[in-house]
């Protein structure tokens, strides 16, 4: 510490080592003798240190040169109980007689294939600088030396031409040149020192180099600047398709760091299928060109921008996440992601017709062994066509309110002419493509949430142990269900619940599987510590997506972290390289759509993986009677495919069929049989409500008369359409098979919507089909009864609504109420 000017005080412990320095900072020719005093213990100090000081400034060292440069040497002391011996200090400060310009090069290497040179000025003063009183000779002798350099660096810098001889006045330009080949593998910076000497290169009386000090020293840092490629988007998330559908998007590739021009070329892996074959579904294409133009020198280098156009097509389902590797000609490898999906299914494929609700539809086309279901473009078919759309099926008046128009603010794909379809580049603020809802208040967010609504209706009926539990996504869904916190003092756990209601996604898999997923404990207990409790979760939810994926589920462009809760995710993206491919830094409204739109897709391929698949594959294709059919529908003899459809959609499509041509003419009279139609879509055929109607009646036909026969068969407007859904929600509603569906959600189908109700119905109508009759007979004006005898198979009691249905119904009843309770004994 600083006690006043010219004094420094320093404590030192017992056996401590204390280093001190003495800085010469000096602003004129002079020097210095003096001795600096050194006192321990209180010893009494000088009331000032001027007194130690003599200065002369006629006095010079006898030579400056390298070999009689002498070295400020501190004499031994001993330390004594109340003084030590004090040094004695001789400094002398001189105009150099070389100077050196720059004393520090720096080199921005771009590529590999240049040599780099720029120089540096020695200049010797003038003769008239009293520094040359000091010099013997008519010069000086000068030399770099490269030899103490440290290895691997000597082959990098080359110094040219290495010594020579400086008289007052003179100067000399020395280039020093790097050759790029020589900089060290995996190291970006490179620095050397090269040291400077003064006076003859070689003595007879010592080594080169032994004892000397460097006059100067020459610093060069090689940086070295690597070519580099950005992408935009940083990586590729295409829309889902249907099969044999191509869609492509424009990926802009911006080069840099390629003064000489380059070539770029891209490959990407072959995907190996189940079978051992190999197929190639991506293509790249550089429709404009696919190098850069060599750069002028003198210019400072751009940023050179290419255009890549990415493809993708698939004839069989296929998931897959993979990478695009572009090369330039000197093998530096540059890697893009891209998620795509092909599927024939429309849990998988819902956002591709979002985009294209308006101008595509679904077509039957007939051929030698199948009529197959292909979504394509519209248009209207002649009477002489082959094809048999879905709008056969639409009455003559307008049905604008359940399609929607296309736009162009949709964040993935946007339709062209012909069976290609381009997806935009998409970025985010953060310029990350991540899976997001649409724009708010589009036709195609509509969609999503007629989608997220269908989704949320079912899981919260049918999706929970114990009976029906609402839910809300993805807020449900990605909380965090319950903590563990230890007491140390006591030695005990325990549980702290965050929700009242501890069900987790887990429990829901474990209701529809009848299994415990592989990787995940029941009963998951977690951290109050963020990291440990955001490692808990992103395992359980990457075991999660890894069974459902094995069950056929895809689910390729969603990631663990995706699903995380608002805090665990914050502090996923915090522990996570910003502006890397896998990094995140969404905002909070980027982050709620990510969260709601990953969560509805996991939940749609949970639903196709684990519930669609209880309707069979195939067994249908009961052939129907020409007269059914107006003989100018397929009679269902042939099998169906699709694009679009899996085998058990075709099915529910075939059942559906084949209720409908049968009961047509059953629920209603002859004069006001509805027209024949072939339903091959899960919304328009369903807009004004008679294919439910008769699906319904042939289940259940003592409806026919208290509800579906009051229904238009011709129905010529929106109030009419809206009568019959009113009519069909009451039916559904009557017979406990409604999922919380409304008449406006019928008469405005949304197909994801009515494929749950059908695969819903298709489980439950066939338990509403008179499997006995009951007779009673007696006369009029007299009450009698019967009995039936209910047997009770299980290990638990059992309870019954009893519901009496049909035009007759109020003719009936039941002495001990509707509702019936039979216990594990027969009754």
């Amino acid at each position: 510490t600083d006690t006043e000017a010219g004094m420094t005080v320093v404590e030192v412990g017992d056996g401590q080592t204390e280093e001190c320095f003495l800085v010469f900072s000096p602003t004129q020719v002079t020097s210095y003798d003096f001795s600096l005093p050194l006192m321990v213990n209180g010893v009494k100090r000088p009331a000032s240190l001027s007194s130690f000081f003599t200065s002369s400034s006629s006095s010079s060292p006898p030579l400056l040169t390298a070999e009689s440069r002498k070295d400020i040497r501190t004499p031994s002391s001993s330390i004594a109980t109340e003084e030590l011996q004090s040094m004695w200090i001789q400094a002398t400060a001189l105009f150099a007689p070389v100077e050196m310009s720059p004393t520090s090069l720096q080199y921005v290497v771009e590529s590999h294939s240049d040599i780099f040179t720029q120089t540096v000025e020695l200049k010797a003063e003038d003769e008239q600088c009293v520094c040359w009183q000091a010099v013997a000779g008519e010069g000086l002798h000068w030399w770099f030396d490269l030899s103490a350099a440290e290895a691997g660096t000597k082959e990098l810098c080359v110094v040219a031409p290495t010594s020579g001889f400086l008289r007052p006045g003179q100067s000399v330009y020395v280039g020093v040149t790097i050759d790029p080949e020589a900089i060290r593998i995996g190291e970006k910076v490179n620095k050397v020192s090269v040291p400077l000497y003064l006076g003859e290169k070689e003595n007879k009386r010592r080594p080169i180099n032994e004892g000397l000090q460097s006059y100067r020293k020459l610093s060069v840092v090689v940086a070295l600047k690597l070519p580099s490629i950005t992408f935009h988007p940083r990586q590729i998330l295409l829309t889902p398709v249907p099969l044999r559908r191509r869609i492509e998007t424009t990926l802009t590739l911006q080069a840099a760091g390629y003064p000489c021009g380059t070539t770029l070329s891209a490959t990407v892996d072959d995907v190996e299928m189940e079978d051992g074959t190999k197929m190639q579904p991506i293509s790249v294409i550089f429709p404009h060109q696919n190098n850069t133009p060599a750069q002028d020198y003198n210019q400072e280098a751009d940023v050179i921008s290419l255009l890549c156009e990415v493809s993708f097509c698939s004839a069989v389902p296929l998931s897959l996440c993979t990478a695009i590797t572009f090369s330039d000609h000197m093998h530096n490898s540059f890697k893009i992601g891209l998620c795509a999906v092909a599927d024939n299914c429309l849990l998988t494929v819902w956002p591709y017709m979002a985009l294209h609700r308006s101008d595509h539809r679904i077509v039957l086309k007939t051929g030698p062994t199948a009529v197959e279901a292909i979504l394509q473009r519209y248009h209207t078919p002649s009477p002489a066509s082959g094809p048999i759309t879905s709008l056969s099926s639409v009455s003559s008046f307008d049905q604008s309110c359940s399609t929607y128009n296309n736009s162009d603010s949709f964040s993935y794909s946007d339709s062209v002419s012909g069976d290609t379809y381009i997806s935009p580049k998409t970025d985010t603020p953060t310029g990350l493509c991540i899976p997001q809802f649409p724009a708010a208040n589009t036709k195609e967010e509509l969609y999503y949430q007629h989608v997220l609504l269908a989704v949320k209706r079912w899981f919260s009926l049918c999706g929970w142990p114990n009976g029906p539990h609402p839910i809300s996504i993805p807020h449900t869904l990605r909380r965090v269900v319950s903590a563990i916190q230890t007491n140390n003092s006591i030695g005990r756990s325990y549980c702290v619940s965050q929700n009242k209601d501890t069900r987790s996604v887990v429990d829901m898999l474990h209701h529809l599987t009848g299994q415990q997923i592989p990787g995940i404990r029941l009963c998951q207990t977690f951290s109050n510590d963020v990291h440990q409790r955001t490692t808990q979760l992103l395992q359980q939810h990457g075991a999660m997506l890894a069974f459902l994926r094995v069950q056929g589920a895809c689910l390729s462009h969603i990631r663990p972290e995706y699903l995380l809760d608002v805090l665990e995710f914050r502090h996923c993206c915090s522990l996570q390289e910003k502006g890397t491919e896998n990094g995140l830094d969404c905002s909070p409204l980027e982050y709620e759509s990510l969260s709601k739109r990953s969560w509805t897709d996991v939940l749609l391929q949970i639903y196709k993986v684990l519930v669609l698949r209880r309707v069979p594959e195939k067994g249908l294709n009961t052939p129907l009677n020409p007269r059914d059919t107006d003989e100018i529908l397929l009679d269902g003899s042939q099998p169906l495919d699709s694009n679009i459809y899996s085998s058990r959609e075709l099915y529910l499509l075939s059942w559906l069929n084949i209720n409908y041509q049968k009961m047509r003419r059953t629920v209603w009279d002859t004069d006001r049989v509805p027209s024949s139609r072939w339903i091959v879509n899960f919304d328009l055929d369903f807009t004004d409500g008679l294919v439910l109607a008769a699906l319904v009646a042939a289940h259940c036909p003592y409806l026919i008369r208290s509800h579906f026969w009051r229904m238009y068969t011709t129905p010529s407007s929106l109030e009419q359409i809206l009568h019959n859904n009113i009519i069909v929600a009451q039916a559904l509603t009557l017979l406990g098979l409604n999922i919380n569906i409304k008449p406006t959600d019928l008469s405005d189908a949304n197909p994801v919507q009515i494929l749950f109700l059908c695969v819903h119905l298709y489980e439950g109508l066939p338990h509403y089909q008179p499997s006995q009759t009951l007779t009673l007979t007696g006369g009029l004006h007299n009450t009698f009864s019967e009995q039936v005898c209910l047997k009770n198979p299980s290990s638990r009691s059992l309870r019954y609504k009893v519901l009496l249905l049909g035009e007759d119904a109020h003719l009936f009843s039941l002495p001990g109420g509707s509702m019936v309770t039979i216990p594990t004994k027969y009754v």
